[in-house]
């Protein structure tokens, strides 16, 4: 009775473990297509690697991606991780930015300058 027990067991164990790699299996699958179907111009795509580049061209196992500066670089298919937008902004909104902030620097430098004209007046 027990050796029938642990039978048992061991098989309910098996089908489980079979069952549950099974589903990861098919969610990977799923995954690579959705990655597959969005190789296209223009797109956002994270390498394994965490590199974080617009495709340009796809070719065979080649995809050739952009970075947000220009540079193009070669990279496998199967090192890009998922299609997704980067965690930071573009070089345009960057430039903006620093635009905004020499233009509050020359302000101040010229609030400055007032204040030690009118003292010294």
């Amino acid at each position: 009775m027990q050796q029938y027990f642990i039978w048992i067991m061991l098989v309910g164990m098996l089908l489980m473990m079979w069952f549950a790699n099974r589903k990861q299996r098919a969610m990977q699958e799923e995954q690579q297509r959705r990655t597959e179907k969005g190789l296209v111009p223009g797109n956002w795509v994270r390498t394994g690697s965490g590199f974080y580049g617009t495709v340009v061209e796809v070719d065979g196992d080649v995809v050739t991606l952009a970075t947000p500066l220009g540079d193009e670089t070669l990279w496998n298919k199967r090192a890009i991780a998922a299609i997704e937008e980067p965690p930071f902004g573009s070089t345009g909104v960057q430039e903006d930015v620093d635009d905004d902030i020499e233009q509050q620097d020359d302000d101040d430098a010229r609030e400055s300058e007032q204040d030690t004209t009118e003292t010294q007046s």
